[in-house]
């Protein structure tokens, strides 16, 4: 989907940038110049790699690259393809998630999927931009536990990774991890903090459930694209999601394959489901 023109909201680390408008693209389509601009911005953020369901590789995704890139000469030019990642599914097809694009003029890649202890779950890669970063490596999986996903590059830095290992927190980074989980008892299961956002966290004790859930939070309290992808990780829980908040990946699930997404835009899925798809921001 393609949201329509509209005026930007104050940025407070890149401003404003030309005349102050904006097309937000949330799936691929056509940017097309207006009159009288020579000059362009561009964001966006690959895919979010999706868990894997092949047997006893139950990995999280990797998060989704990030690029920025201030564009000066458009001359010549009519119109732009605009790209957009799809995220990465839960399936044994162990797909890449897609990469996002503004023509040939700057990409992010899409995290990889999750596996096993020999696979990277890599994140993806800001190509071409002004600024680049990178998406978490999800956590690899097991037959005993669960990675959980990666948080997606942003404006801030790399998503962070998830840990590699049983009953782990998520890491923390532009945007918050997903935590690995297991069945084991008396373990707390936290996603890592994004830039703004808080991880999510899940007290699982003695096999009986959790105490307490809190979700993740998405640092969009005042709302700027400066700050997309800086929300935390998802909790890794018993019965209960632990979603990833805007940009954060995925949690893994202690004992249960819940629907526990990336969040958007671009990070990684933990146990159960899909990476978020990606993102791309035109301003002139």
């Amino acid at each position: 989907m393609t949201i329509p023109v509209q005026s930007q909201i104050f940025n407070p680390i890149t401003g404003v940038f030309g005349t102050g408008q904006m097309q937000i693209f949330s799936s691929s389509g056509t940017w097309y110049v207006p009159p009288n601009i020579g000059k362009v911005r561009v964001r966006l953020w690959g895919g979010g790699g999706g868990y894997s369901s092949t047997s006893s590789n139950y990995g999280g995704g990797g998060g989704g690259g990030f690029a920025i890139k201030s564009i000066y000469d458009l001359s010549g030019v009519t119109s732009v393809a605009v790209t957009v990642g799809a995220g990465g599914t839960s399936s044994s097809g162990l797909t890449t998630a897609g990469t996002s694009s503004f023509g040939s003029y700057l990409s992010a890649t899409g995290g990889s999927y999750g596996g096993g202890s020999s696979s990277a779950n890599a994140g993806g890669s800001g190509v071409g931009g002004d600024i680049n970063t990178s998406g978490g490596n999800g956590g690899y999986g097991a037959s005993t536990f669960i990675g959980g996903g990666g948080g997606v590059g942003s404006l801030f830095g790399n998503g962070g990774g998830a840990g590699n290992g049983n009953n782990v927190i998520g890491s923390s980074g532009a945007s918050g991890s997903g935590a690995n989980g297991s069945g084991n008892a008396n373990y707390i299961y936290c996603g890592g903090n994004g830039f703004l956002g808080l991880g999510g966290s899940y007290a699982y004790i003695n096999s009986t459930g959790g105490i307490n859930p809190v979700a993740a939070t998405t640092g969009l309290t005042n709302f700027s694209i400066d700050f997309i992808g800086t929300g935390g990780g998802g909790f890794a829980a018993s019965g209960t999601p632990g979603y990833g908040a805007n940009g954060g990946g995925g949690g893994g699930s202690a004992s249960s394959f819940n629907l526990i997404n990336g969040g958007f835009p671009g990070g990684g899925g933990g146990c159960g489901m899909y990476g978020a798809p990606g993102l791309v921001i035109v301003e002139w």
